[in-house]
Order: structure tokens, then C-alpha cells, then sequence
């Protein structure tokens, strides 16, 4: 039977990495940035694979009207797990079809670019990952000391602010023991009798984490200590939302299996 893969942190490690993640750099990511302008080496390849992306879905009368990025990567937030995510906003003005349908096709279509590239392109070390959108909705919106910037016309949507260490450590610990110990508990219960496991039981995991994360940025934003205690979630020995997901899928598989 292969072992549980689980969260092996304790007290000591996870105030270390609550510390890690509210912690935040004083300047911009220097392989993406001179400065604070994007370097022209890393603006000219998102460019030539965002267009040679939607060349590739050889889909007629779309064309890019532009194409930005947000985040940590573009903020004072980075850390040696971020990406870089060039998210393409089409003009579909000539478009012939149903924009929605678009819209869902290009969902699809983002999520095989992922499966199929796996972090693999790189930019100056970091993860490119693209995005096409046929409507930009307004989680996709600028928000004040973010950063956003557009890569087509090179410029600042929003500046990014400087963040200092304001966040509730107590509570983000607290936070983060619950969901370890309900992972674990999760885990070790599925690898001990995988056979007639009910699946459900980590698509309710997920639900709740997402839940909490969505939470606590629609009252505090991105740098709430909800969604910090999210992505620290996923720097432990073990990704806990993405092992999750994994493990779920694989329970899946297991139960549709007629033997």
C-alpha cells in the first residue's frame, strides 16, 4: 500500500512559513523588472507565445485587443513559487458565433495550454502561464495596490503598494492547523481502504478552502490572512490543495473501475 503523502509540518515550521509568506520583498522580481518597467526580452516572448497561442486555436475573426498581467509576480508579493500569468482579452467584434460558447472554448482551451505545458515555459525562471478570455469579468478587474499591468501597451494599469507585516499570525496558524488535520485525517483514511472510499469527502475539503480563501479576500482583499494562510497551504512538504485535487481524482478512477 503506497504511504499518505502527509503535512509533516509542526508548530515551529509553520510559524516559519507564516513568517515566509507575510514577509514581503521591498522591490519587484529583478528577472521580470528593471525597475519597475517590464524588461523588454521578457515583454517580446509573452508576446510570441500569446500569439502563436491563439494562431495555434485557429479560430477566424478573433484577434487579442490585449493583453495584461496581475498578481504577486507584478507586486511586491513574488516568491520562488510564483508565476507570470499573460491573460489575453479578445476583440471579438468579428466574431460570428456565440460569444459565451467563446468564452466556455476558451476555458477549455487555457486549461489543456496548462495540462499540456506544466510550468515547462519559462521566463527567466519564472512559470508563464496564458490565459484567453472573450469577456473580462470583474474578478479580473484592477484592484487599488495590486499590480496590473498591460503588457501590449507596456504601462501600469495599477502600481503595486508596498505591504508591511500587518496580518494576524495567531489566527493564520490556527486556520492552518485545521485544514492540515483535516487533510491529514482525509488522507490517511482514504489510503488505509481506497476501495468503496466516498470521493465526496475531498471535493468537500476543497470546497471549504476555496470557500475560506473567497472569504476572506471579498472582505480583505488578496492580502487577507485567509488567503495567506491559502497559498502557504500549498508551500508545506505537501500541496495541500493540489494533492488534494490529485488524490480525488485518483479516488475517481478507482471507484469507475469494473473489475
Amino acid at each position: 500500500m503506497a504511504t499518505a503523502p502527509l503535512v509533516t509540518s509542526n508548530d515551529q515550521d509553520l510559524d516559519a512559513a507564516i513568517k515566509m509568506i507575510t514577509r514581503f520583498p521591498l522591490d519587484l522580481d529583478p528577472r521580470l523588472w528593471d525597475g519597475e518597467k517590464l524588461r523588454p526580452d521578457v515583454r517580446a516572448r509573452i508576446l510570441e507565445v500569446v500569439n502563436q497561442q491563439l494562431a495555434d486555436l485557429k479560430i477566424p475573426d478573433l484577434r487579442i485587443a490585449v493583453i495584461e498581467t496581475q498578481g504577486s509576480t507584478i507586486s511586491y508579493e513574488y516568491d520562488e513559487d510564483s508565476d507570470l500569468s499573460a491573460r489575453a482579452f479578445l476583440d471579438t467584434s468579428a466574431y460570428k458565433g456565440n460569444v459565451e460558447d467563446l468564452s466556455a472554448l476558451l476555458k477549455l482551451y487555457t486549461n489543456y495550454l496548462e495540462k499540456m505545458h506544466e510550468g515547462q515555459v519559462t521566463v527567466r525562471g519564472v512559470p508563464l502561464e496564458v490565459q484567453f478570455y472573450a469577456i473580462k469579468s470583474d474578478r479580473l478587474k484592477p484592484e487599488k495596490g495590486i499590480g496590473h499591468y498591460s503588457i501590449s501597451d507596456d504601462v501600469w494599469i495599477e502600481r503595486p503598494t508596498q505591504q508591511p507585516d500587518r496580518f494576524d499570525h495567531d489566527q493564520m496558524l490556527a486556520d492552518a492547523r485545521h485544514f492540515i488535520a483535516a487533510y491529514n485525517n482525509l488522507m490517511t483514511d482514504y489510503f488505509a481502504a481506497k476501495k468503496g472510499f466516498d470521493c465526496e469527502r475531498f471535493a468537500a475539503l476543497s470546497k471549504e478552502m476555496r470557500d475560506y480563501r473567497h472569504a476572506g479576500i471579498m472582505k480583505n482583499g488578496t492580502r487577507s490572512t485567509a488567503n495567506l494562510t491559502y497559498r502557504m497551504l500549498r508551500r508545506l512538504n505537501v500541496n495541500v490543495s493540489e494533492t488534494t485535487r490529485m488524490v480525488a481524482l485518483e479516488c475517481q478512477n478507482i471507484q469507475w473501475t469494473l473489475e
